[in-house]
């Protein structure tokens, strides 16, 4: 049965260099422009349907938000669907993956909104 597997920046940032996966941020737009994680995908949760979420073979999927609540809710709505890649949380957020210095991509100082 499938499952949302928490995992910490450090497991993740390992993930990330040893495994196919996708990272998938749930934020919103302002939130994403202002810093994320290189190659994520954005689906913000007011827009975020489990029905269309791309099955990719092999892919393990990280999925992302500020403090790792919305990501949870993202994952239940794709094991309620029966997505069945394999799901992992980035516990804590963007928010822990910023505080164990762990690179992002950030918008420039003169972006706004």
């Amino acid at each position: 049965m499938a499952e949302l597997i928490d995992l910490k920046p450090f497991e993740v940032r390992d993930l990330i260099e040893r495994e196919n996966v996708l990272l998938v941020d749930v934020r919103e737009f302002s939130e994403y422009s202002a810093r994320h994680i290189k190659g994520s995908l954005l689906l913000p949760m007011s827009v975020f349907d489990p029905d269309d979420f791309p099955e990719l073979k092999g892919a393990k999927v990280v999925l992302i938000c500020a403090l790792g609540k919305r990501s949870v809710a993202a994952g239940k709505q794709l094991l309620e669907v029966g997505v069945s890649l394999p799901l992992f949380n980035l516990e804590g957020g963007i928010k822990a993956w910023s505080e164990a210095g762990l690179p992002l991509v950030l918008a420039p100082e003169d972006y706004s909104i």
